[in-house]
C-alpha cells in the first residue's frame, strides 16, 4: 500500500497509472464490487440493473489522495458518504464528462470562416 506521500509524488510525475495497478488498490476495487453486487450504483438509483466495470473514488485521487484507500469520507455536513462506488462504463464517462458525455461550450465564440 502507498503512503499518501507516495500518492503524491505520483501525481506530481504524472505516474499514477502505478497506484491502480498497485495489489492494493485491485483488492481494495475488487472488496467494493463485491459489496455493491457488480452493479452500477448510478443506474441501481434510476431503477436500472447495469453491471459495474469500475471503481470510481468520488473525491478524485489527484484532488484528495489522503481518500485514496478510503471506502467513505465526511462531507461539509458531517455526512458519511461512500467514496468508492462502483459503475459501469457509461455512467463513469457521465462523470468524467468523456466520450459521447463531454460537455460543448455553447458560449464559445465560433469563426464562422472554415479555413
Amino acid at each position: 500500500m502507498f503512503t499518501v506521500q507516495q500518492i503524491k509524488h505520483m501525481i506530481n510525475t504524472n505516474s499514477l497509472h502505478r497506484f491502480y495497478n498497485s495489489r492494493a488498490w485491485r483488492r481494495l476495487s475488487h472488496e467494493v464490487m463485491r459489496e455493491q453486487h457488480n452493479e452500477c450504483q448510478m443506474c441501481r438509483e434510476c431503477g436500472i440493473y447495469s453491471k459495474a466495470v469500475v471503481v470510481h473514488h468520488v473525491n478524485y485521487v489527484r484532488k484528495r489522495p489522503d481518500l485514496a484507500y478510503s471506502k467513505t469520507y465526511i462531507d461539509c455536513e458531517g455526512r458519511e458518504c461512500k467514496q468508492l462506488v462502483a459503475l459501469c462504463h457509461d455512467c463513469h464517462e457521465k462523470i468524467h464528462e468523456r466520450g459521447a458525455y463531454k460537455k460543448i461550450n455553447k458560449n464559445k465564440f465560433v469563426n464562422e470562416e472554415k479555413w
